[in-house]
């Protein structure tokens, strides 16, 4: 997730046990947390911080050895909420981290929970870790840990295996458990993930296919498992091609990276090929530590785009979340990929200090929502604080957001703009307090 992570304390429960003869442990987690608003924060493995007070705590138990590892994570919440009184967003934006969640949501009792066998190199496992692949740390194209993670089956190396000398691989082959509609029709997400890293340059590959979501095509497990092999009724499904390069310059502390995926969908009834570019996404970063003199500043930025495609004058280009059939790629009211959604873009610039021990870091950031689909758009600018403390196998942070937001709900027109006036309810603002204690004991 890169070397600068600036969101809070990540779950830890896929070790790399192709060396452990016998590992076990528990990583307790407390966090408390103060909202003044809207929900904030993204990041958070699923965790939902709505306008109030409350506070999260889990048990994290890990059992590794060199051909099994098992892992469960039970999670108390505790929320004391208030009603927050916001413009009505359309389905396409419901799933955006400011929309308030209905009562049905439920947060899951068990995350981080599953099974892995290893041997030789593979691993094999079902489970509900969160997840994140690409080069970035603040977004990632197909799959975060923004929303839950999702129960799904998995094979591929444990890490990377070594082709030639410098030259080594990492893949993983994954398909979700059945996952429901708004209209209660089964679903799944698959996908494939490739990494080949030589000396300084890391080149990464996935294809994710979502497929299923009509009630009169029948699809299963089987056939989730099986379509990326076989395109099966591969007309019907939404999927996205994505590559990266990312470049690590240990002896400057620099990493630079550029992210582009290619969704392929049929809109307006054409030929998706026609224009394969036409709604590409992008994720493009810079990182560096060792800064003015120092080996500990450190600077960086991240800007994603997720505007849609070039030819939208020419055929229609909703963007590659856009799919009711899917939840638009969400689970449990968020999505599990880009937390900024459909039709937007999302700049990150940071600054900071980090050692072995503790970490302060200040960063801005800008963001839009429904940049082509209304005028003038969402817009939303925070500050935030991230400070660490690292105490043996202890781990303290606090993160501090300040946020405003204007035009929320699309509720403003042209004229606002030009008269410089909003109307009820575009503008909002929200300061949240999140502040994580977490302790690892061996066992």
């Amino acid at each position: 997730m890169g070397t600068f992570l600036i969101s809070p304390i990540h779950a830890q429960s896929s070790l790399n046990s192709s060396h452990v003869t016998h590992n076990a442990f528990i990583t307790y987690k407390q966090s408390f947390y103060l909202n003044t608003n809207i929900p904030n924060l993204e990041n958070q493995n699923g965790y939902y911080f709505p306008k109030g007070y409350g506070s999260f705590s889990s048990f994290l138990i890990n059992f590794n050895t060199n051909h099994l590892s098992l892992s469960a994570e039970p999670v108390i919440v505790n929320q004391n909420g208030f009603n927050v009184d916001l413009p009505q967003k359309e389905k396409i934006f419901s799933v955006l981290n400011d929309v308030p969640r209905n009562n049905m949501y439920h947060p899951t009792s068990f995350r981080n929970t599953g099974i892995k066998l290893h041997y030789k190199g593979l691993s094999a496992g079902f489970g509900n870790w969160d997840q994140w692949w690409g080069p970035g740390m603040h977004n990632s194209l197909v799959l975060s840990n923004n929303a839950e993670g999702f129960y799904h089956y998995f094979i591929g190396t444990n890490a990377y295996q070594t082709i030639v000398s410098n030259l080594s691989f990492k893949f993983k082959y994954m398909v979700s458990d059945e996952m429901q509609n708004w209209v209660g029709d089964d679903y799944f997400y698959s996908a494939w993930f490739l990494n080949l890293r030589y000396k300084k340059i890391e080149f990464g590959m996935s294809r994710n296919v979502l497929s299923g979501g009509y009630s009169d095509l029948p699809w299963s497990l089987n056939d989730a498992m099986t379509v990326l092999i076989n395109n099966n009724n591969s007309k019907y499904w939404d999927s996205i091609n994505e590559y990266y390069l990312l470049a690590s310059f240990s002896e400057s502390g620099l990493e630079v990276f550029v992210d582009i995926g290619f969704p392929n969908r049929s809109y307006a009834g054409q030929d998706p090929e026609i224009y394969s570019d036409h709604a590409m996404g992008s994720n493009l970063g810079l990182r560096k530590q060792g800064a003015f003199g120092s080996d500990h500043l450190l600077f960086g930025f991240e800007y994603t785009r997720l505007v849609q495609g070039i030819y939208y004058n020419i055929l229609p280009t909703p963007n590659w979340y856009d799919n009711i059939k899917f939840n638009y790629s969400s689970y449990k009211g968020r999505r599990w990929a880009a937390h900024s959604g459909a039709d937007s873009d999302d700049f990150l610039i940071f600054v900071g200090y980090k050692d072995d021990q503790k970490s302060f870091i200040y960063g801005l950031n800008y963001e839009r929502h429904g940049v082509t689909y209304h005028f003038p758009p969402e817009v939303k600018f925070e500050s935030r604080i991230n400070a660490s403390y690292q105490i043996g196998n202890t781990n303290i942070q606090l993160i501090y957001e300040n946020e405003y937001f204007e035009h929320y709900g699309f509720v403003d027109v042209n004229r606002n703009v030009w008269d410089e006036t909003f109307e009820p309810g575009s503008i909002q603002r929200t300061q949240t307090l999140l502040f994580s204690f977490q302790h690892t004991l061996s066992l």
